[in-house]
C-alpha cells in the first residue's frame, strides 16, 4: 500500500472515530508481502493494545483463508480481550486496485458494557431489578453474527504464537525434538506469523533455540515447498 493511500485511510479513521465515539476501538492494519503491522489504533484502551501489538490469530486466519476474495467484510463476531472483556467486532478488507490482493484491514471493536450498566441502572430506578431477565451483556449484541467466530485480542506477538501452538512451551516445561520444533515453525510459517514484527525473536525464545536456527528452519521449509 502506497503512502498516499495510507494517509487517506488515516484521515478516514479520524473521521469515523469522531462519529462513533469512545466506545469503538478502530484498528488499521497494513498488510504487505513481507510485513504486517498496526499503522493506527484509536481508543486502544478498550483492548489494551497499541501500535506495537500484533495481528490476532483470527486476523491471520482470515488472511490465510482469503475470505476477502468472497466478501468485502465480516461483521458482528465475538471478540474477547486479554482481561476477558467481551466486545463485538467487525472487519472491512482493503483491497488493491485489481481487487485481488489484500492491502489492509479496518477493524472495529465495540465495547457495549456501558450500555448494559445504563440499562440495569434504569431498571433499578424503576424498581424492576428483581424481575427475571435482567439485562445481561449477551442480550445487547446488536445482531446475530454472520459466522460463529470468536477473536482473542492479543497484546503481544508471544500471545498470538501461543494461540497457534496451543500450549505454553515455557510454562509446561516441554522438551522438543528438532523435528517437533521444525513442525511448529512450519505451522507458524503457514499462518504468516513471521510477517509480524519481532516474531522470529519470540519464536526462538519459545522454542529455546537461536534466531539463526529459526531462519535455517524457515529456509528448509521454503525449499521443501519448491520441490
Amino acid at each position: 500500500m502506497d503512502a498516499n493511500r495510507i494517509k487517506q485511510i488515516r484521515s478516514l479513521i479520524e473521521f469515523l472515530s469522531r462519529i462513533l465515539g469512545d466506545h469503538y476501538e478502530i484498528v488499521f492494519h497494513v498488510i504487505n508481502e513481507d510485513k504486517t503491522y498496526i499503522d493506527t489504533i484509536i481508543n486502544g484502551h478498550i483492548s489494551g493494545r497499541t501500535e506495537d501489538s500484533p495481528l490476532t490469530k483470527f486476523a491471520l486466519e482470515l488472511i490465510e483463508s482469503k475470505v476477502y476474495l468472497e466478501r468485502h467484510y465480516v461483521t458482528h463476531y465475538k471478540t474477547v480481550t486479554k482481561d476477558n472483556k467481551r466486545l463485538q467486532g467487525s472487519t472491512f478488507f482493503i483491497m488493491d486496485e485489481d481487487n485481488q490482493a489484500i492491502e489492509g484491514m479496518l477493524c472495529f471493536n465495540l465495547d457495549y458494557s456501558g450500555r448494559v450498566d445504563l440499562a440495569n441502572a434504569i431498571l433499578k430506578d424503576l424498581n424492576l431489578s428483581l424481575l427475571p431477565g435482567e439485562l445481561q451483556t449477551e442480550s445487547l449484541e446488536a445482531q446475530p453474527a454472520e459466522d460463529d467466530f470468536t477473536e482473542i485480542l492479543s497484546e503481544s506477538v508471544k500471545d498470538t504464537i501461543k494461540q497457534f501452538i496451543g500450549v505454553d512451551l515455557q510454562t509446561d516445561n516441554l522438551t522438543l525434538t528438532q523435528e517437533a520444533r521444525l513442525d511448529i515453525v512450519k505451522v507458524l510459517e503457514e499462518k504468516n506469523i513471521f510477517q509480524l514484527k519481532g516474531a522470529v525473536t519470540e519464536v526462538a525464545d519459545l522454542l529455546g533455540v537461536s534466531e539463526p536456527t529459526i531462519y535455517r528452519y524457515r529456509t528448509k521449509i521454503q525449499k521443501e515447498k519448491m520441490n
